[in-house]
């Protein structure tokens, strides 16, 4: 009420154009019975205080006109409808899946490869070893291969001038090079993976990734851990595929996949990665269950790896077999080992 009364006071006799506080405080005091010193304070503290111009009190309301709109009312569950229309409208258009299938009719067992890691386009990839593997892909029958990322070395996250040094190609030419050979062997690839040199750099940098899109429209692309069931014959046999997975240690290079099959995915026999360049299988029993552990080798030889890891990269790739008579999964350091048999 009391605030009222003074906005009222306020308004029935405005401040004069130019007059000053103090002289507008003792010109109205009489008509009010009170001091100009409190008529002061009350102007400061109900007009300049409460963040009203100071202007407004010369004028009568019914002077001023505004089309201010009110602040409405907010339903979040009116915003559920929209948002669900464009995720459907981002999932119909992804290109990637969390799972697959692919089949293959066939009396005969195939071969799996685990190809990662050969990071094209760097300086310290050995390239006539990249010729070789990519021949034995395309003219190997019965022979097909599931790529674990970092493929590309990508150079792009411009933590030093060695680092960006050590593109022997362009980012550009890269992802060129990296299309032409996916060309060249894409009718042998089972399904694809993210990674970090490629994928991770590319979306910090601009939020998404080309070497992702190309695998997105030639192969089956996983973005994440992927679950791919491979028909083979009458069998059917369950994989789990990543570029890495938590848990590696030191002492064992598939010790993350392992991980991954009895805490997360119990289904799965197979588990294939890659990153850390350390080549590596197994071929254990759990819960009444023959699992397969695989982890890609690489074909780096990067004066990175010499100072910090070691003096001799491991360009092995294992691979393993897939009955389609009998379900029976047998592990081989090599292509050219499964070759031997």
């Amino acid at each position: 009420m009391a605030k009222q009364r003074w906005l009222e006071i306020f308004t029935n006799d405005p401040r004069q154009e130019g007059e000053a506080i103090r002289a507008y405080s003792r010109r109205i005091a009489p008509k009010y019975s009170t001091t100009p010193a409190n008529i002061a304070n009350k102007y400061n503290e109900n007009v300049t205080r409460k963040g009203l111009s100071r202007d407004l009190v010369q004028y009568n309301t019914e002077d001023i006109k505004t089309d201010k709109v009110e602040m409405g009312e907010f339903d979040w569950r009116d915003a559920i409808k929209p948002l669900k229309e464009f995720q459907n409208i981002f999932k119909a258009h992804k290109g990637s899946q969390d799972f697959a299938s692919w089949e293959i009719k066939t009396k005969k067992p195939i071969c799996v490869l685990v190809l990662g890691d050969t990071h094209m386009g760097s300086w310290a990839t050995d390239y006539d070893k990249l010729i070789a593997i990519t021949d034995e892909i395309i003219n190997t029958p019965n022979l097909y291969v599931i790529l674990v990322g970092d493929l590309l070395q990508m150079s792009i996250k411009l933590r030093g001038v060695l680092e960006v040094s050590d593109n022997a190609l362009p980012p550009y030419w890269q992802i060129r090079f990296l299309e032409s050979w996916l060309m060249s062997v894409k009718h042998k690839v089972i399904c694809s993976t993210w990674d970090n040199h490629s994928v991770m750099r590319e979306e910090n940098a601009v939020g998404y990734s080309t070497y992702a899109e190309i695998f997105k429209r030639h192969t089956i692309y996983h973005s994440g851990i992927g679950h791919v069931d491979i028909k083979v014959g009458k069998e059917v046999y369950k994989v789990a595929v990543a570029h890495f997975f938590r848990g590696r240690t030191m002492l064992n290079p598939v010790h993350g996949q392992m991980r991954y099959m009895r805490f997360e995915a119990n289904d799965r026999e197979i588990c294939a990665a890659g990153d850390s360049h350390v080549a590596g299988l197994i071929k254990y029993k759990e819960g009444g269950t023959t699992r397969i552990a695989l982890n890609s080798g690489s074909l780096q030889n990067s004066g990175y790896g010499k100072r910090l890891f070691s003096l001799k990269h491991q360009d092995h790739f294992p691979c393993f077999s897939l009955d389609p008579n009998r379900h029976e999964i047998t592990p081989y350091w090599s292509v050219s080992e499964w070759l031997k048999k």
